[in-house]
């Protein structure tokens, strides 16, 4: 069975020398995928295109990249005016990355300039929902989505039918364990109908979700190479083994 992990890494400031190191780590194990998530950094002005395209450099043809710049409200570190924000992320969108994520709660400026870029970068977009809180029913979970296509539908920004060539990524946080089976449950019914989708639970309790959502259609799964980016990510090496003992003959 093939699968894909994506190894998150938070950069936290402008210096190249202790970034490559982290990124050249990270490669030894082969992901997938790797994303660099930029709303760590110590100071957003630090966010140029030179130092977008040298971290990119780092990683390229030997991985895939997705980059992201997470807003406060689901898990982003910095807490920054919309509108700056929206700078940083036309730089990270104009340097051309595999994927982008972004939040489907964004406004809908955001939206529309992401989308934009998107298509004359040929970026492929993956559209995220974070519950830091608790994990929603499967019917309110595709409610998100649903509502989510009807703004995209309604401000006239699936012109170039962006909505079904996107990934939808919908992460939430376990409260017990049988939380895990709505992930679950949404990636197989999304697989089943030819979408991408990338879902699981946070949190120690969420576990279970994030190494098995793959099985049952997943786009990916993440794993982290030492601190987590996020509650409940399991480190690269532990991941890998456990893969290789439940999926290869």
């Amino acid at each position: 069975m093939t699968y894909n992990i994506c190894i998150p890494i938070p950069i936290k400031s402008n210096n190249l020398g202790e970034i490559k190191v982290v990124v050249d780590r990270a490669l030894l194990f082969n992901p997938e995928f790797i994303e660099l998530r930029f709303d760590f950094i110590d100071t957003f002005q630090n966010i140029t295109p030179d130092f977008v395209e040298s971290l990119k450099n780092f990683i390229k043809n030997k991985s895939n990249i997705i980059l992201t710049f997470r807003h406060h409200s689901e898990g982003g570190q910095i807490k920054i005016d919309e509108h700056e924000r929206l700078k940083i992320l036309k730089v990270l969108m104009d340097s051309q990355p595999e994927f982008f994520d972004i939040e489907m709660n964004s406004d809908i400026e955001t939206l529309s300039n992401i989308i934009s870029l998107s298509y004359m970068k040929k970026v492929n977009l993956i559209f995220s929902y974070h519950n830091f809180e608790k994990t929603l029913t499967n019917i309110m979970a595709k409610g998100i989505i649903l509502r989510f296509e009807e703004r995209i539908t309604k401000n006239e920004l699936n012109e170039f039918d962006i909505l079904g060539k996107s990934i939808y990524k919908l992460i939430f946080t376990a409260q017990n364990f049988e939380d895990n089976l709505i992930p679950l449950e949404l990636c197989k019914e999304f697989s089943k109908n030819n979408k991408k989708v990338i879902s699981f639970c946070m949190g120690e309790l969420g576990i279970l979700s994030r190494i098995l959502n793959i099985k049952l259609g997943s786009f990916l799964t993440y794993a982290a190479l030492e601190e987590p980016t996020a509650p409940g990510q399991i480190k690269i090496d532990t991941l890998q083994q456990m893969y290789k003992l439940l999926f290869n003959d």
